[in-house]
């Protein structure tokens, strides 16, 4: 284990953005952002969440509700991890509808319409297949109305 690790007060979550494709959950992970992502531009599969972090939709997965925890941003212990997140959050809002749209565009190039892209992106047909198989047929979810706080954004973490 690195000094990092040891010396990190708090557990590491794995965050993402959650939203629905076709009746099925999904959640587009965010990714820390780096120096290099301040010379790349944004396309359908990847959006700078400020300068904060990213979001690569094309790592984008589904889940099942079973398979998540919300993050509680206000029960963090550690100060500055918790402002990290609050600020992380704050940049995610004016985004989401961007998100959305664009991982519904790249979804349907993938999936219908077999272009190019598909190369860079995960297979969202084999994984609902198996999202399904893991969670016995439970894997559509609607999140309609469930969420309503800032325009149905909600952060996620896995289990």
């Amino acid at each position: 284990m690195n000094a990092k690790i040891r010396e990190r007060k708090f557990k590491r979550k794995y965050i993402g953005i959650l939203f629905e494709i076709n009746k099925v959950l999904y959640i587009a992970p965010l990714s820390s952002y780096k120096e290099k992502h301040k010379k790349m531009k944004e396309r359908i599969d990847f959006i700078k969440i400020g300068d904060m972090s990213v979001t690569n939709l094309n790592n984008m997965f589904p889940v099942n509700e079973k398979n998540i925890k919300r993050v509680e941003i206000e029960k963090e212990k550690d100060i500055n991890y918790k402002q990290l997140l609050r600020n992380e959050y704050n940049l995610c809002i004016p985004k989401f509808k961007k998100v959305i749209k664009n991982a519904n565009v790249l979804y349907k190039q993938v999936v219908k319409y077999n272009m190019p892209i598909k190369e860079r992106c995960c297979d969202y047909n084999l994984l609902e297949k198996i999202c399904t198989e893991y969670n016995k047929n439970d894997c559509n979810y609607s999140i309609k109305n469930k969420h309503k706080r800032h325009k149905n954004i909600d952060k996620y973490i896995s289990h």
